[in-house]
């Protein structure tokens, strides 16, 4: 699809307005607090870790306990690595555990154990060569070199979730304002399932193949849905994932629904116009958090009886 000139300078100047909201927010009370209690939560759960492992010396026992230890422990590797990183290091590892904190599979243990200890930092862990307990002083520094990395992911999530959860929730209030009735979530099988003027929350929408779950699904009339993808990034690299993930669904969408299912992404935070550009070219309609009333006219010129 060729994307008009005007529409490419529109959105050119709505994601740097997008951008500037974002960076405004990064230093701010709300901002300070966050980071405040990510530094609590991270040196909580890096000395959760470590009795969990005896100090290293049983990890399999760790992760028996929960997956969410393998996040701390991906940080005391030489480099820490990321989630992605770690798969590639043990495909055997799932990020499923880690993020829900469920015991990791026992089929797994023994290699995710394998893969922390070959490549976990020595300098950190030095009691492991040496052989017996830690020093207290071995501890401290572990902590302090570790819990600061945790913070920063933890903040940047924090507060991406937080914004997410008040961009869903001013899309599901824009609807009730203009007497649309929610409906229970569910498998979305027919797209009379969504009648006009009801929306669901947290929805799914088969396909060819796997569901995919939508953040918001409208009811446009005439068996037309609207799924509408909410996305807050926090830096250019994280834009790029998030619209993959919205490009990923609509053409799952376009391929199983045709013409029936229209794709649309409400965007805030820091979006590459690349991005924006991919998403338009990829039939997307892309709006802005900070322009609601954008959406709430296209909404209204698209609705039918």
């Amino acid at each position: 699809m060729i994307v008009p000139p005007a529409l490419v300078a529109y959105h050119q100047n709505e994601a740097a307005v997008a951008a500037a909201l974002y960076v405004a927010g990064l230093t701010n009370l709300e901002a300070a607090t966050d980071w405040h209690l990510a530094n609590v939560r991270a040196r909580r759960d890096v000395v959760s870790a470590l009795r969990a492992s005896a100090c290293l010396t049983d990890i399999p026992a760790a992760l028996q306990q929960s997956g969410s230890h393998v996040r701390v422990f991906r940080h005391m590797l030489a480099p820490p690595i990321s989630q992605d990183q770690f798969s590639l290091l043990c495909p055997s590892y799932s990020k499923s555990s880690e993020n829900h904190g469920t015991p990791v599979k026992a089929s797994s243990v023994s290699a995710v154990a394998a893969a922390i200890e070959t490549a976990r930092n020595r300098r950190l862990t030095r009691w492991l060569d040496r052989g017996g307990p830690p020093h207290p002083l071995e501890l401290r520094v572990l902590l302090h070199a570790v819990a600061p990395l945790l913070s920063q992911q933890i903040v940047a999530t924090v507060r991406r979730n937080r914004l997410s959860a008040k961009q869903e929730g001013e899309v599901t209030a824009l609807l009730e304002r203009k007497g649309w009735s929610r409906m229970n979530s569910g498998l979305i099988e027919t797209l009379s399932d969504v009648p006009a003027r009801h929306y669901m929350h947290k929805t799914r929408f088969a396909t060819d193949t796997l569901p995919q779950e939508v953040d918001v699904a409208c009811g446009l009339g005439q068996t037309i849905v609207l799924a509408m993808e909410c996305k807050v990034t926090n830096d250019l690299t994280n834009s790029v994932k998030r619209v993959n993930d919205v490009l990923k669904k609509a053409a799952a969408w376009q391929k199983h629904w045709g013409s029936f299912v229209r794709t649309a992404a409400l965007l805030q935070g820091v979006i590459g116009y690349k991005d924006v550009h991919r998403l338009l070219e990829g039939k997307v309609e892309v709006f802005w958090s900070h322009k609601l009333g954008d959406l709430s006219q296209w909404i209204d010129a698209n609705t039918r009886p």
